[in-house]
C-alpha cells in the first residue's frame, strides 16, 4: 500500500507505505477496513477525497468524514483482493 502525501509536512513526517497481510481471497472491503483502522490516509481542508488504484484502475474512493472516513467502493466490496489488486499494490492518490 502506498499513498501520496497530503502536504509537505506529511511528506516528511507521515508514513507513505503500509503492509497489509491478507489472504488473496479476502474481500476488498477487508483491505479497506484495515487501511482505515490504521489511520494511514491523511486529509486536509482542500484534499478530502482520495482514490485507491490497483494497476492504475480506481477501486475505491475514501471521503474524509471526520472521525471515521467513508469508503465508496468502485468495485463490489466483496470482490477478492487477488482479483481487484492483482499485483498486490494499492496506491492512494489525489485526483
Amino acid at each position: 500500500m502506498t499513498r501520496e502525501a497530503v502536504c509537505g509536512a506529511d511528506d516528511q513526517t507521515g508514513r507513505l507505505t503500509l503492509t497489509v497481510p491478507l489472504p488473496g481471497t479476502a474481500p476488498l472491503s477487508a483491505l479497506v477496513d484495515t487501511v482505515l483502522a490504521q489511520r494511514f490516509l491523511q486529509f486536509s481542508s482542500s484534499r478530502s477525497i482520495i482514490t485507491g488504484r490497483a494497476s492504475g484502475v480506481p477501486v475505491v474512493r475514501v471521503h474524509d468524514a471526520g472521525l471515521r472516513p467513508r469508503a465508496e467502493f468502485l468495485l463490489p466490496p466483496h470482490t477478492p483482493v487477488q482479483r481487484c489488486v492483482p499485483e498486490g499494490l494499492l496506491h492512494f492518490g489525489w485526483d
